[in-house]
């Protein structure tokens, strides 16, 4: 399971402080956040773990709540879910990008065009 995830709402998600997911790329799974939620903070960079939080009206921001463990709440789901939705959707990707390059790999020594016009989303089910 991921231990870190940076999550800045309709913007993009990162794993692990490494594995980039933008948000188009989030998948048909990701726990719902509301819509007064700016940013996701739960790694371990210095700083305060935190739900960042926004009028949705307007964008300002309008205060942080603290994070300080993985049962801690994030609207209606948990960091300890968010955690195991990030593992699960990188994983997702990557096997579905695994599948679209060897589509192509195949193209290649086959001299077929199976994978023409396609991208790796075209090979995830789970896209949304």
């Amino acid at each position: 399971m991921a231990t870190q995830i940076v999550i800045i709402n309709e913007g993009y998600i990162k794993i692990d402080d490494s594995y980039h997911i933008d948000w188009a790329n989030k998948g048909n799974a990701m726990p719902s956040l509301p819509s007064t939620l700016h940013a996701v903070i739960w790694n371990e960079l210095l700083g305060q773990n935190e739900i960042q939080n926004k009028d949705p009206a307007t964008g300002n921001m309008t205060g942080n709540t603290d994070l300080n463990a993985t049962s801690d709440a994030v609207g209606s789901t948990t960091i300890a879910d968010l955690l195991a939705w990030g593992e699960t959707r990188k994983g997702e990707i990557t096997t579905a990008t695994a599948a679209y390059d060897a589509a192509v790999a195949d193209d290649e020594a086959n001299g077929t065009t199976n994978a023409s016009g396609k991208t790796w989303i075209d090979y995830d089910p789970n896209y949304s």
